[in-house]
């Protein structure tokens, strides 16, 4: 016999109607169809065990059983890109039951730690998987409280962006984001503390702890803005190595989970890889002074090599290392009085070989070779192959302005500027569907706004940064669009003969857009 609800059913308030309350199962979830819910329903998520026998083991997500609970209409008319965003102020804490470290945390901890396991660590690798190298810093974190702090602390402020807008980021913020605003300064205050203490003498035990939480202090800065702060933690590190030169270095392999292939050695390869790529990327938008000189782990081979399960913006080896190489050339651009012609001129050969170099490499065949490790459609490596051919036009477009300040006839034997800016965004437009892939493009559509010089093309390239801002709420979106705002009003104000070095100093203001 049916019983009368004393409050609204939970599937009905979660469909946002008004129940009827005159029985239960109620008359309106009957009506569409819907399982009725007195209360929130439990569910599993997708975490990892942190400690004891289940440490690092991933558990799977919601049951199929469970998964029906759901109501259908909710599921439904969702933007795929817009979908990241929206869901951040529904997360709620819920680990698994084989994690009772977790017990002794507050619950505002607990919170920002799950928040990271299903937002965070996905955000920043190109292929989510469950060897995800960031999910299994949790592992770190539960031992070493530095490394905690610093999740917590890059978890809210994630989440406290949530609640800005890309066209008013300034504005004024609810409650709830108020609070994980504070709490984000709070952590990220006492993992600075923390991590100054232990730099001040540093432990060879210390050493994973301290290089996992620098380079989240580099995401976090990400985060917050993306400009100058990051520079000063690769510093830290580029100390930290001079300190120890073994701090990278293999060691005895002992399993950060129960797959024999993730071994702590694999994860400080791991954290090198990443350091190495930001120094490069941060670089070229950096002043020649002051952009950081990190190569850690350089091993070019085995970066080349790397696994798609392991790499962070899906960029090609050889592409990082055309990058570094324009960048390293704006120090002769800037200092030309320095060099005789003899000189300059073998220094724009160099370039000019390197952007013929960049022109000839095979996106496609990168692209094979890159997910020969797993069985992917020849769709998913035509997407691949357009993620690198958008990072290889970019790199082009980069080098072409590199090889304009010089001021010799290089203008042309150049490549044509717009039809590669045509092909970049092409690219951007082809990907904007593939959430995993269109997160990795912020360098190439920032490259690309700088050469655009039509209404359209810049309109598109607003839209694309846009979009970024809403699959990762990271502000140094914003700061890009801000960047290229300006730029592009100081150009149809100029009168075009402003020296060529003014060309840099747009890409010499210190942003990691990545």
């Amino acid at each position: 016999m049916s019983r009368r609800m004393r409050t609204a059913c939970w599937t009905c308030r979660r469909r946002t109607i008004q129940c009827d309350q005159t029985s239960f199962p109620c008359a309106k979830c009957q009506k569409a169809g819907l399982e009725c819910f007195e209360k929130r329903p439990l569910r599993w998520v997708k975490g990892v065990a942190i400690r004891r026998k289940m440490r690092g083991r991933v558990l799977g997500g919601t049951p199929k059983g469970s998964e029906e609970h759901t109501p259908p209409q909710l599921k439904q008319n969702r933007s795929p890109l817009r979908s990241a965003k929206s869901l951040a102020p529904n997360v709620s804490p819920s680990f698994a039951l084989e994690d009772p470290c977790v017990h002794d945390l507050d619950w505002s901890s607990r919170f920002y730690l799950d928040y990271y396991n299903l937002r965070i660590a996905k955000l920043f690798i190109l292929h989510d998987s469950e060897s995800n190298p960031f999910r299994n810093l949790l592992s770190y974190a539960m031992d070493h409280s530095i490394l905690q702090q610093c999740i917590i602390a890059v978890a809210a402020r994630h989440f406290a962006n949530t609640g800005k807008s890309f066209d008013h980021a300034d504005g004024t913020l609810s409650p709830r984001f108020v609070n994980a605003n504070l709490d984000a300064l709070h952590f990220k205050q006492r993992t600075i503390t923390a991590l100054s203490l232990s730099l001040s003498h540093p432990e060879s035990s210390q050493k994973d702890e301290i290089m996992a939480t620098i380079l989240l202090l580099i995401f976090l800065d990400i985060l917050e803005a993306g400009i100058n702060g990051w520079k000063y933690h690769l510093r830290g590190v580029e100390g930290l190595v001079n300190v120890s030169h073994s701090l990278l270095e293999s060691g005895p392999s002992t399993y950060v989970n129960n797959d024999p292939g993730e071994t702590v050695d694999e994860t400080r390869r791991f954290v090198a890889r990443q350091f190495s790529l930001i120094s490069t990327i941060g670089g070229a938008l950096s002043g020649v002074e002051s952009r950081p000189e990190l190569a850690i782990g350089s091993d070019d081979s085995r970066r080349h090599q790397e696994s798609i399960i392991r790499s962070f913006l899906g960029c090609p080896g050889f592409l990082l290392r055309a990058i570094r190489y324009f960048s390293n050339q704006r120090h002769v651009v800037t200092n030309l009085y320095m060099h005789d012609d003899m000189s300059i001129d073998e220094h724009v050969q160099n370039t000019r070989m390197m952007l013929e170099l960049t022109v000839k490499f095979d996106c496609f065949e990168w692209a094979s070779d890159f997910v020969q490790s797993r069985r992917c459609s020849t769709l998913e490596i035509q997407k691949l192959s357009l993620l690198s051919n958008a990072y290889k036009n970019a790199t082009i477009l980069y080098g072409t302005r590199i090889l304009r300040g010089f001021k010799t006839q290089s203008e042309t034997a150049a490549p044509e500027s717009q039809a590669l800016v045509s092909g970049l965004l092409d690219a951007i437009e082809s990907l904007k569907h593939d959430e995993t892939l269109f997160k990795c493009l912020l360098w190439p559509t920032f490259i690309a706004g700088l050469e655009c010089h039509t209404e359209v093309d810049k309109t598109l390239v607003v839209t694309t940064l846009k979009m970024l801002w809403n699959l990762t709420c990271c502000l140094n979106v914003i700061g890009a669009s801000n960047i290229l705002h300006e730029y592009w009003k100081r150009n149809d104000s100029d009168d075009h003969s402003a020296p060529a070095e003014s060309e840099f100093h747009v890409i010499e203001q210190g942003w990691l857009l990545i």
